[in-house]
């Protein structure tokens, strides 16, 4: 079946291929000033003193969580409802994650379900900021804060996104992004640490480079999961019109919130929260299987996905985190949410998709 209306496309324009040229003229591919200018624009952004670009939003958490003091024996809360790069990045860094509910109305972490998870092996809470909707960084910072427990930010969905005028990432203790193609700032592979904590990324910077500092002296065992030029050069490009982007994405949503309001079956989530588009996502009606909609969707050329099921109901997890308390709106949520088209020019088919949507339910 021919995809005639993909799920997401890679905004790429003649600016970034000229900045990618420039690298690949230049001849250094690693270690070079796209990364330098890179980092530096980014943390700019966040308001933060240095940021130190990854291969990917998953390594950025691990990394995150190692250079926090996170290993094995520690407890890591998160959200059950998320991409699975955020339980594979604690899994990776030695931790148990510890799995909570979401709230309905956002599909972000339940403040009140992180406060039964804590137990002495608790050392982070790592909200994530799904959808693009911020989550409630108050009232988390304030639970972290009454058991001195490290918050790192997921935000790989949600750069640019504003809570009470502050940039999502740049209020916990750290936070992480990712850089995939679907992403509204893209530089193919790659992901950012942001924090306010100087030797925090300097330990990040020693980390991802096989534990060498800028001596070349080895701190500690690391990895190998430095950013490339080529990449650093097309998020640079990127970064400089990122509000311009995202202000677009807006207006995308805004057609698409205007369709969907007329098909009473259909939920949305957050309607009334500021966030940054990653992706689109509508709630199904309960009792509607997902996947022959999906199928059906399909034939008519509109590409579509099921972002996210509950980590707790995939089998290969739960021998390996903790769960704690009810997770029913993670699993709800995680069995009714289905994603739609969502980039630059969506808008005029955004009538026909909707409709399709509706026409199957």
């Amino acid at each position: 079946m021919a995809i005639r209306i993909p799920l997401a496309k890679t905004d790429i324009g003649p600016d970034e291929i000229a900045s990618v040229s420039q690298v690949m003229v230049g001849g250094r591919l690693a270690f070079g000033p796209e990364i330098e200018r890179f980092e530096k624009t980014f943390a700019e952004y966040h308001g933060v003193p240095d940021a130190v670009m990854v291969n990917s939003g998953t390594s950025a958490l691990m990394i995150s969580l190692i250079a926090s003091g996170i290993s094995a024996g520690d407890e890591v809360i998160m959200p059950s409802l998320t991409f699975v790069g955020t339980v594979n990045a604690i899994l990776a860094a030695g931790a148990t994650p510890v799995l909570v509910d979401v709230n309905a109305e956002t599909a972000n972490i339940d403040v009140s379900s992180i406060k039964c998870a804590i137990t002495k092996q608790t050392r982070a809470i790592v909200p994530v900021h799904l959808y693009g909707l911020p989550a409630n960084m108050e009232n988390i910072s304030e639970v972290a804060d009454d058991g001195s427990l490290k918050v790192i930010e997921d935000a790989c969905e949600a750069l640019g996104a504003l809570l009470n005028g502050v940039r999502v990432g740049s209020i916990g203790d750290a936070g992480v992004f990712g850089f995939y193609p679907n992403k509204v700032l893209t530089t193919g592979e790659g992901g950012m640490i942001i924090s306010h904590d100087e030797a925090f990324l300097s330990v990040c910077r020693s980390a991802i480079n096989q534990g060498r500092s800028s001596k070349e002296s080895i701190n500690f065992p690391g990895y190998s999961l430095r950013g490339s030029e080529l990449g650093a050069a097309i998020g640079r490009v990127q970064l400089d019109s990122l509000d311009q982007r995202i202000s677009r994405r807006q207006k995308i949503a805004e057609h698409y919130i205007n369709a969907v309001s007329r098909i009473p079956r259909l939920g949305i989530l957050g309607t009334n929260i500021p966030r940054s588009w990653f992706t689109f996502p509508v709630i199904l009606p309960s009792g509607v299987c997902r996947s022959e909609i999906m199928l059906r969707l399909l034939e008519k050329g509109i590409e579509s996905a099921s972002y996210f099921p509950a980590v707790h109901t995939q089998k290969m997890y739960r021998q390996c985190v903790r769960i704690s308390g009810n997770l029913a709106v993670s699993e709800d949520l995680g069995n009714r949410v289905l994603c739609l088209p969502f980039w630059p020019g969506v808008e005029a088919h955004i009538a026909e998709i909707v409709e399709s949507v509706g026409v199957l339910l």
